[in-house]
């Protein structure tokens, strides 16, 4: 038996199966040249390839960000004009693919820029998304998946996880990739132990091979005795009862054993996230991710309707919990496929989220309407991101009080008195959270951005991957003193980052202060039942015990996370 720790481990659940290796098969050009005469079909093939797969893409780009990328690179000209180029010096629409493929992604592999150097991957996944229409494979790779199987991959794009049926999968082990790729966000989502960037170890992984997958302990074992996988099977059934239990009890309020109450609300990026999320338990929205409803059209910002309509629809299914709609969050890893954002050297330090918002002011005036007007079905709250000075706060709501000014001039009917937050994600909000408390109603704080700008680690590169810990004393100091300077000036204060998901960080969470967490909707249950277990002042000793920890180490070992 072979132990590995791991530093990636997704979901904090157990997984044991036999290893099934997914191999991505390569596109052998033909060298085929294309008699004159035949290129305009050619052309036309390539076109109906590239329609048919954005009309794959518009589908999964409703329920997820990424494919909303994807379909804005699959219609870049620079893509278009060299396949058009290939084609008509003779190369077959496949062979012009496959080849403008490999030189676009070099050509984004050399540049300096760590997240335009990302856009390599992007590019060769939609390609062979349009291969996959010109060239059809006979069978889908995936189908051949045995029930109950851990899925390794080198890595799997986006279009990849489109196609697995998930059902058959206990667990995912993969070569490359980080904690916030987007295979990482779907196995949290989903509660599948996974390990993402495993690096050189992934070749000792043979098919067929009997793996356990330990999110909590953050380990991976290969090829266990029959005596450790029959624990790990008992810890397994333990731990569905568990969930079972938990499951039945997630819509009930959530209290600590010493009376203190919580709410452990829901993301969601969409009015179907947010019907499942109530039915998960959730006590309503922590995160409405509002940029998927601009992610997903083709024809320009939608309008206050449009918009108004969602809201309204997710505030109706919320039934006057809280929904908290966060502005337009766009730029850095986000873009539009009708709006062409500048290029920049650190897109994650540029003009993205409320900057975007307050220079846009029309589409941020309609944005605001339409939060407005939903707010007339009760619960709706609306939060600004990436605040980082008084100056922009004050901006924002200004405009939103000239908005409700208009709506009153029209006998609009909303929530006057509708709760404004603040995401806190960045080192200067903390240290300006004093202030900023003293003109919001509640924070949220963004454990994403906020570990990436604190320890100025790129979350998205996997070369330094491994030093993106939320664990850090410093993003703890950061979350005690952000909790603290909210609770001065009697400002609720929430979290809605990945981090909150994991139900052994309950305990700290609860110990620095927190009114309420907001999670995927799978880890409502685990997490609400979690709570119910602690009692205060030994969630305050270990939140003590972690913000005066010197090393990332320590924090990990003070609450038993690998």
């Amino acid at each position: 038996m072979l132990r590995l720790r791991v530093k990636q481990a997704m979901a904090d659940a157990v997984a044991i199966g036999r290893v099934w290796r997914y191999r991505a098969g390569a596109y052998a050009p033909s060298g085929r040249v294309v008699p004159s005469g035949e290129r305009p079909a050619e052309q036309s093939r390539f076109d109906a390839a590239v329609a048919a797969a954005e009309g794959e893409l518009e589908k999964l780009a409703a329920a997820n960000e990424i494919f909303a990328a994807h379909l804005e690179l699959a219609a870049d000209p620079m893509l278009m004009e060299n396949v058009a180029e290939k084609i008509a010096e003779g190369m077959t629409a496949a062979d012009a693919v496959h080849a403008a493929s490999g030189e676009l992604a070099a050509l984004f592999a050399q540049i300096d820029d760590e997240y335009l150097r990302a856009r390599a991957d992007d590019v060769r996944d939609v390609c062979r998304r349009i291969l996959r229409q010109l060239v059809p494979s006979e069978t889908d790779p995936f189908a051949a998946i045995p029930d109950g199987s851990i899925l390794a991959a080198d890595e799997l794009a986006p279009s990849d996880t489109a196609r697995i049926d998930f059902s058959r999968v206990r667990g995912v082990v993969t070569r490359c990739g980080s904690a916030t790729s987007h295979l990482a966000i779907l196995a949290r989502n989903r509660n599948l132990p996974a390990v993402v960037g495993l690096g050189d170890d992934f070749d000792r992984l043979d098919d067929g091979t009997i793996v356990v997958l330990d999110g909590s302990a953050g380990e991976l074992l290969i090829a266990p005795d029959e005596h450790t996988a029959a624990e790990y099977r008992r810890r397994m059934e333990e731990a569905e009862a568990r969930s079972a239990a938990a499951d039945a009890y997630a819509s009930q309020p959530v209290t600590t054993r010493d009376g203190r109450v919580l709410a452990v609300l829901a993301n969601a990026g969409s009015v179907d996230e947010v019907e499942r999320a109530i039915r998960s338990g959730a006590d309503g929205i922590g995160l409405f991710r509002s940029e998927f409803l601009y992610m997903q059209r083709q024809d320009g910002f939608p309008d206050e309707q449009v918009q108004t309509a969602a809201y309204a629809r997710a505030a109706e299914l919320c039934g006057g919990r809280p929904l908290v709609i966060r502005t337009l969050d766009i730029g850095g890893d986000k873009s539009l496929p009708y709006y062409r954002f500048p290029e920049e050297e650190n897109p994650f330090l540029g003009w993205r989220a409320i900057r975007v918002s307050l220079e846009l002011r029309d589409m941020f005036r309609t944005q605001l309407r339409a939060i407005l007007r939903a707010s007339a079905r009760g619960g709706v709250r609306v939060m600004f991101p990436m605040i980082v000075s008084l100056a922009e706060l004050r901006d924002a709501l200004a405009l939103l009080e000239e908005c409700k000014e208009e709506l009153r001039r029209q006998e609009v009917p909303f929530d006057d008195r509708i709760p404004v937050g603040v995401m806190i994600e960045t080192p200067a909000a903390v240290f300006m959270a004093d202030e900023l408390a003293a003109e919001v109603d509640f924070f949220s704080i963004g454990t994403n951005d906020l570990t990436q700008y604190v320890l100025a680690v790129d979350r998205g590169n996997r070369r330094i991957a491994a030093m993106y810990d939320t664990l850090h004393p410093a993003v703890v100091r950061a979350m005690r003193l952000t909790v603290d300077a909210a609770h001065r000036h009697g400002c609720e204060v929430g979290i809605c980052g990945e981090f909150a998901g994991c139900a052994a960080h309950a305990e700290l969470l609860v110990g620095l202060g927190f009114d309420e967490l907001s999670v995927a909707p799978p880890s409502v249950p685990a997490v609400k039942e979690r709570i119910r277990g602690l009692e205060t002042p030994q969630a305050e000793l270990m939140a003590r015990r972690a913000v005066e920890a010197a090393t990332a180490s320590e924090v990990h070992e003070l609450i038993g996370v690998g």
